[in-house]
């Protein structure tokens, strides 16, 4: 007897054949997001499997009217994880795929997240941001290539999070002052793995105590590092996993850091009219990311990337919408941030308040999967255009 072919099954037929025409045209955003595991397009986790294995998005077709609307086929196409052979592969979500309800009230509008950085000089936190950050230090130890020097970048932060095999560090962060952390939403919100805490002042995790020899041949070492518990969670109300925007978060630290060490000081925020106007055609990345041998370092780096120009871009994002509150740089062979690097920074040196400081200018969001690939740049959350949320955030 004939097998019946169902409405569900010619439709998932009609969608792999669509996802195959434009796979080549679209990048999708799990291929673009900096981090690890099958993301579905909310940012849930899910596993990913050929899609007419999927219960929830078979049901998702079924209950759907027909033919499939565009936006129906766009959301589906948004589940796209990769390919079996000729088979299409979706992020199987755990739970039921719910279709936006179109009857409630819009997402909320934050007015002040503008093409244009706003003026905070006015704002009523700003003293709440420290004035003693962002030091350049002194260039007295030994550096080699991307390697960083024990106190060359004290700001940097770990975020560690629960995995099936102990604490591990997956993402990073940047302390803004001695209470709180920056970093982004997608390293903070709907998780894998649960966030646990944060660690200041390390440089090197794979040792206890961090040293080095300076250019006299004496040996310095590190003091200890920070381990905190974090008192809140702060992602941005309007981050998208689905769209890349708003990834942006703090975390507020269960107290307050010893900021009196020289491995843990805050960076400096573009607050003044001169940096957030200043066009910066290099940033500097910091991160433990992985690396060219395609494996994590345990070691602070950093490595120089350059600014592109929204349009050049776009044009690379020509699926997504990059908007003037993102920075693209890098796009050059073995130059860019990476998996692990999420919610770093990109900084460089400038004059803030009369003084030589570094300044973060970004937080590092997305890029390509497979790092470090010619004309392809990472993108990155403009700190600029956010200080009004970043100081609204913040409490003494």
């Amino acid at each position: 007897m004939a097998s019946k072919i169902t409405t569900a099954s010619a439709v998932l037929l009609l969608l792999s054949s669509l996802l195959l025409v434009t796979s080549q045209d679209i990048i999708f955003p799990e291929w673009a997001i900096d981090d690890d595991g099958c993301r579905t397009p909310d940012r849930g986790v899910g596993t990913c499997i050929p899609v007419h294995d999927c219960k929830h998005v078979v049901d998702f077709i079924e209950k759907s009217p027909k033919p499939l609307s565009a936006e129906d086929l766009k959301r589906l196409q948004s589940y796209q994880c990769g390919f079996s052979g000729k088979t299409i592969k979706v992020c199987c979500p755990k739970k039921a795929i719910v279709r936006p309800d179109t009857t409630s009230k819009p997402d909320l509008v934050d007015n002040r997240i503008q093409d244009t950085p706003p003026d905070v000089t006015n704002h009523r936190n700003l003293g709440l941001l420290s004035k003693a950050c962002g030091s350049l230090g002194t260039e007295d130890r030994i550096t080699n290539g991307n390697t960083t020097g024990l106190f060359e970048f004290p700001w940097m932060v770990l975020l560690s999070y629960q995995t099936g095999s102990g604490l591990d560090f997956r993402c990073g962060g940047t302390l803004i002052n001695d209470r709180y952390v920056l970093t982004a939403a997608h390293c903070i919100t709907e998780l894998k793995f649960p966030l646990r805490g944060v660690r200041l002042g390390e440089h090197d995790f794979s040792t206890e105590q961090d040293c080095e020899t300076s250019l006299d041949g004496d040996t310095v070492c590190s003091p200890p590092y920070q381990d905190m518990g974090i008192e809140k969670v702060i992602p941005h109300p309007l981050y998208n996993r689905t769209a890349l925007q708003n990834d942006i978060g703090l975390l507020r630290l269960a107290r307050a850091a010893k900021t009196d060490q020289d491995n843990i000081k805050p960076i400096c925020l573009p607050y003044t009219k001169e940096t957030r106007e200043v066009k910066v055609d290099k940033y500097l990345v910091t991160g433990w990311g992985q690396t060219e041998k395609k494996t994590r370092s345990t070691a602070l780096l950093k490595v120089f990337v350059d600014a592109m120009n929204y349009e050049e871009c776009q044009e690379v994002y020509k699926n997504l919408t990059i908007t003037r509150r993102q920075i693209c740089a890098g796009g050059k062979a073995s130059r860019d941030s990476c998996t692990g690097d999420s919610g770093g920074p990109i900084q460089t040196a400038g004059s803030l308040d009369f003084d030589a400081k570094y300044i973060q200018y970004g937080v590092v969001s997305f890029g390509p999967k497979n790092c470090g690939q010619s004309g392809l740049p990472g993108v990155y959350t403009s700190v600029a255009h956010y200080l009004h949320w970043i100081l609204d955030n913040i409490t003494s």
